[in-house]
């Protein structure tokens, strides 16, 4: 039971972070559109270290592995700003917990699992679009969702909400391209990917805090959906409101590292909706 509250103090750390550091709704997972039927699964892990002087190591560290799948489960022809068009139904499943025999034991806060149409017009492998617009939301027709162990709901807002609570990737403004060939290190048996190490870098600062989330990620048009593998690092500070700038002490720091599993060839929706 231990280790479900801290879990969930997991995710309210996380979604704390994302009040300070990105806009409300942030995409930075989904780069491409595979061929549909098909997905990709990552595997990692999530370190939170908070700041404890009242222990003599100084910080608590928790540690929780996470599985990502990401899977293209249908096309269908919807209609989105007034355009019939085409749009794909995108399932994404994010379990989080502790190791087990039989893998991740996520208990009944652990896991969700999300079904929504997308525009496939909307996919993008840039920070803004053709008419400047910020690639910050995943734009959505419909949508379900399930939550731990509840019942699926609709999703009724416009946007699949991807920071932070399925990825801590954010929409980095002006990445920066570290190498244009790379191959990174995965947890996949017998695969490697030739991808673009690309490192971005969103700060969100207030006169009591400062969240930094700083990304490193590997793009590669051989994955599903675009993602080799990530590295991310979301750092809290805080400080009296009055006091100078140079007064923020770190608070806490999360950090995530993912990386492709496995390809799926045959993938198939895993949400009942009817």
């Amino acid at each position: 039971m231990n280790r479900q509250k801290q879990l969930f103090g997991l995710c309210l750390a996380v979604l704390v972070a994302s009040l300070t550091s990105s806009p409300a709704f942030a995409q930075g997972l989904i780069f491409q559109l595979p061929e549909d039927g098909t997905g990709v699964e990552y595997r990692g892990e999530i370190i939170q270290e908070n700041v404890r002087p009242d222990i003599a190591e100084g910080k608590e560290t928790l540690k929780w592995d996470r599985e990502i799948s990401i899977k293209s489960v249908g096309r269908e022809e919807a209609e989105f700003q007034g355009v019939v068009q085409p749009c794909r139904w995108i399932e994404i499943k994010v379990i989080t917990g502790d190791p087990g025999a039989a893998g991740i034991d996520p208990g009944p806060v652990g896991a969700r699992i999300y079904k929504v149409l997308v525009p496939e017009s909307k996919v993008l492998d840039k920070p803004i679009d053709a008419d400047l617009v910020p690639n910050v939301m995943l734009p959505i027709v419909r949508g379900h969702r399930r939550l731990g162990e509840n019942q699926v709901k609709v999703i009724k807002s416009p946007a699949l909400r991807i920071y932070p609570t399925v990825c801590l990737l954010n929409n980095y403004p002006e990445p920066v391209v570290v190498s244009p060939s790379e191959s990174p290190q995965t947890v996949a048996t017998n695969l490697s990917f030739n991808a673009r190490h690309l490192k971005g870098q969103t700060v969100m600062e207030r006169p009591q805090s400062r969240s930094t989330n700083e990304g490193h990620f590997w793009v590669t048009p051989e994955v599903p959906f675009g993602l080799a593998r990530w590295e991310v690092v979301v750092t809290r500070e805080q400080k009296e409101s009055t006091a100078s700038r140079d007064t923020f002490a770190e608070v806490s720091t999360i950090k995530s590292t993912m990386s492709v599993q496995r390809i799926l060839d045959a993938a198939e929706s895993e949400l009942n909706t009817q």
